[in-house]
């Protein structure tokens, strides 16, 4: 068996475009697979401009994230946000269908979904007759250059989503979370009152942790810290602050806590990740 390494990120970013022309951009979308003799294996060590979407339609689909190896089934959906650093590879036979999106309106329909913005999102769920029927659609449009391709494709994409979450909700005591989810990527930056969240989606403080937890496999005050964390290598890279300001304009009021939690999540002082990237 023979493994084709991908690994150029001129090539791999080649459609990889950030744009508010439109609401919701189509970037590209494909269907790909590992065939005799072939297995893939795909490594962005710079991440994307645009999200990257993926839809495992056979086999096993291995991604790392955040350092953790997982080992993908059938009907899972993988959602890469900009900027994030992926790597995935499957064996003979493993099958996916994906899709690269931007626009001007993209942050606030994924985040209206309950997706998260700043993070990979992991759903394993049963396998969709009607997603890949979708998608199949999708990228025969695509390839074919069909009329009104843009506008076509966006719909397309949009439907998938929707797929996703209205399937989602289906599973056993599922709950969207949207408003607490729209109130902390608005207001993480701040002190954020879990009591609060759980009164904007009708719960009980404990039901409201435990459901979350179960939904994102984190607890709120993790999501939110992990927002904060994101925030922070994202003003280390690409602004001149001193650290105590990026922590402060990260929502940590304590430089040292900050420096703390940094070393610990990231596994690097926020100095040395700066000078390291």
């Amino acid at each position: 068996m023979y493994k084709f390494v991908f690994r150029n990120i001129n090539i791999l970013n080649t459609n990889s475009v950030k744009s508010d022309k439109y609401p919701l951009i189509v970037n590209y979308t494909c269907n790909c697979f590992a065939g005799v003799p072939y297995s893939y294996d795909t490594y962005n060590c710079v991440g994307r401009d645009d999200y990257f979407i993926i839809y495992v339609t056979d086999g096993i689909f291995n991604t790392k994230i955040n350092g953790t190896v997982l080992n993908l089934k059938k009907g899972t959906v993988v959602l890469f946000p900009p900027k994030y650093k992926y790597h995935y590879w499957g064996e003979i036979p493993s099958k996916y269908l994906c899709a690269h999106f931007t626009g001007s309106h993209v942050e606030k329909f994924l985040t209206d979904l309950g997706f998260p913005l700043n993070e990979p999102y992991v759903l394993e769920n049963e396998f969709s007759p009607k997603i890949k029927s979708l998608f199949d659609k999708m990228v025969e449009q695509f390839m074919t250059k069909a009329p009104f391709l843009q506008y076509s494709l966006a719909c397309l994409l949009e439907e998938i989503l929707l797929t996703i979450v209205i399937e989602r909700m289906r599973s056993n005591g599922y709950r969207t979370f949207k408003n607490s989810i729209k109130y902390i990527h608005a207001n993480y930056t701040e002190k954020i009152q879990i009591p609060y969240l759980a009164k904007l989606e009708g719960l009980s403080n404990s039901r409201y942790i435990t459901l979350f937890t179960k939904e994102f496999g984190k607890t709120p005050s993790e999501y939110i810290l992990e927002l904060k964390l994101g925030r922070a290598r994202e003003l280390l890279l690409t602004t001149d602050m001193t650290i105590s300001l990026v922590g402060a304009s990260s929502g940590f009021k304590d430089q040292y806590f900050f420096s703390k939690m940094f070393k610990k999540h990231v596994g690097l002082t926020p100095t040395e990740y700066r000078k390291r990237n």
